[in-house]
C-alpha cells in the first residue's frame, strides 16, 4: 500500500507487542519530517493513542510536547479504564446474586487477555451479553444501581427492533450496553445474523475468567475472533456510508487475538460455523486486511488462512476498496462549512472566512500546544493559514473526485447490503 509516512507510522505501532524489525522500520520513520498534528487526529480517530505512546515512549526524537499528550491520554486512559472495571464488578456482583449470567464483551474483556495492559484498550463504554429470558430482571435491577435506558422507547421496543439496550449512570459518565444478541434487522443483509442458535452455542461455549476476584464469563477464542470480524465490517457502514472511524484499534483487536491465543484456535470449528452462518468469506476478508497489515508474523498467519482463500474475484476487490479507505478519515473541514452557508450576507460570510484563516488566540493555542504567553504563537498566525491551504487543497481534490468516491461507496454498499 502507498501509505504516508505518518500513516505507516500508526500501522505499526497499531499493536501491543512490537517486533524488533518493525521497531527499527518505526526509528526510521522517526528521521523524516512527519507531521505530528495529523498523526495525534488520526491516531485518536482510530482509537490507537495509547498503542502509540507505549510503542514510542523509549525512542528520543519524538518531540517533547507529542510525547506528553501521548502519556497524558495513555495514563488518563489507564485511569479511566481502572475506573470502568471498578463499576463493571459492582455489576457483576449484583447480576450474580440475582442469578444472572453475563459475558462481558469487547473492550472491557479484550483488555484483560489480549492486551494485558488495560492502558493499551480504550473503552467507550461496557458491553454485557445476557440471556434473553433474564432482561425483565434487567430492567429492574439497573435503575438499582442507578442506571437510566437511555431512549424514548419502552425497553419492549428495544427487544423487538434491537439486539441491546443502553444505560447511562445517572450521575457519572458511564454506559453500558446490554446485549442479547449481535445484530438486528437495521443491519447490512450480509452480515445480519438474526438466528438465536449462534448466540446459543456462545453461550454453551463460553469459558470462565475472573474479573477483580469475580469470576464471570468470556467468549471462547472462535467465537470472539468471528464477532471481532463482523463487529469491525458492521462498524464500517454507519447510515450507508463507509467509515474508517476506530477501524485500526478494530483490526488490532484481531490481531492481538491471534498472536495471543495462536495454536489453540480451532480452526476447523471456527470454520463450520462460519459456514453455517454465511459469513464464511467475510471473516476470511477480515483475516486477510489484517494479514496484509501486520502480516510479519508469517507462523500466525500461515496457520490462521490455511483453510481460507478468497474464492471469489468480487471478495478480492472489496478486500482491495476496503485495506484504501482505512486511511482516510473523514475531513472535519466539513463541518466549518456549515457557519459559511449560516451566514446570509457576503460582510457575513468574509468574517466566517477570516475568523477561519486567523482564529482568536486561545484557539490557536489550544489547536497547536502552544502557550497563549508564548512568542511562539504569533508564528502560528503564518503556519495554520498555509496548513488551511494544504486543507482545502485536498477538498478541492475530493469535490473533484466525487464520482470515483460514489462509485466506490455504492460499490461497498452493494456488497455488504445485497438485499437491503
Amino acid at each position: 500500500m502507498n501509505l504516508s509516512n505518518e500513516n505507516r507510522l500508526l500501522l505499526y505501532c497499531a499493536q501491543a507487542e512490537i517486533t524488533q524489525d518493525m521497531l527499527n522500520e518505526v526509528k526510521h520513520l522517526t528521521n523524516f519530517p512527519l507531521n505530528w498534528e495529523e498523526v495525534l487526529e488520526a491516531a485518536s480517530w482510530h482509537g490507537i493513542t495509547s498503542l502509540l505512546y507505549h510503542n514510542l515512549k523509549n525512542i528520543q526524537k519524538i518531540p517533547r510536547d507529542i510525547m506528553n499528550h501521548l502519556k497524558n491520554a495513555y495514563f488518563g486512559n489507564i485511569v479511566r479504564n481502572l475506573y470502568l472495571y471498578s463499576e463493571l464488578n459492582r455489576i457483576l456482583d449484583k447480576f450474580y446474586k440475582n442469578d444472572t449470567e453475563v459475558i462481558v464483551l469487547k473492550g472491557a474483556a479484550l483488555a484483560k487477555t489480549v492486551y494485558r495492559d488495560i492502558g493499551l484498550r480504550p473503552m467507550a463504554d461496557i458491553d454485557l451479553m445476557v440471556r434473553r429470558e433474564n432482561l425483565p430482571l434487567i430492567w429492574k435491577l439497573m435503575p438499582e444501581l442507578n442506571y437510566g435506558l437511555m431512549g424514548n422507547k419502552p425497553p419492549e421496543w428495544y427487544i423487538e427492533n434491537h439486539h441491546h439496550l443502553r444505560y447511562k449512570h445517572m450521575e457519572k459518565p458511564i454506559l453500558i450496553e446490554i446485549h442479547w444478541h449481535i445484530a438486528d434487522k437495521s443491519h447490512p443483509s450480509r452480515i445480519r445474523i438474526t438466528d438465536t442458535t449462534i448466540i446459543e452455542s456462545w453461550w454453551k461455549r463460553s469459558k470462565l475468567l475472573e474479573f477483580e476476584g469475580k469470576k464471570t464469563l468470556i467468549l471462547c477464542p472462535e467465537d470472539l475472533l468471528l464477532h471481532l470480524s463482523l463487529h469491525f465490517l458492521k462498524h464500517r457502514f454507519i447510515k450507508g456510508r463507509f467509515t474508517s472511524k476506530s477501524a485500526l484499534i478494530q483490526l488490532c483487536d484481531i490481531y492481538q487475538t491471534l498472536k495471543h491465543y495462536g495454536g489453540k484456535l480451532d480452526w476447523t470449528e471456527l470454520k463450520s460455523e462460519a459456514e453455517k452462518y454465511k459469513v464464511y468469506e467475510l471473516i476470511n476478508l477480515t483475516l486477510c486486511i489484517v494479514r496484509d497489515f501486520w502480516g510479519d508474523n508469517k507462523d500466525i498467519f500461515a496457520y490462521a488462512l490455511k483453510d481460507f482463500s478468497l474464492s471469489s474475484s468480487n471478495y478480492r476487490k472489496q478486500l482491495e476498496l476496503i485495506k484504501s479507505k482505512i486511511f482516510l478519515r473523514e475531513d472535519p473541514l466539513f463541518d466549518g462549512f456549515i457557519p459559511l452557508l449560516k451566514a446570509d450576507t457576503f460582510q457575513k460570510k468574509l468574517k466566517v472566512i477570516i475568523r477561519k484563516i486567523f482564529p482568536r488566540s486561545h484557539v490557536l493555542s489550544k489547536k497547536y500546544t502552544v502557550s497563549r504567553s508564548s512568542k511562539k504563537l504569533y508564528l502560528y498566525y503564518f503556519i495554520h493559514p498555509f496548513k488551511l491551504s494544504l486543507k482545502y487543497g485536498k477538498l478541492i481534490l475530493r469535490i473533484s473526485n466525487t464520482k470515483k468516491w460514489t462509485r466506490e461507496e455504492v460499490t461497498l454498499n452493494k456488497w455488504i447490503n445485497p438485499r437491503g
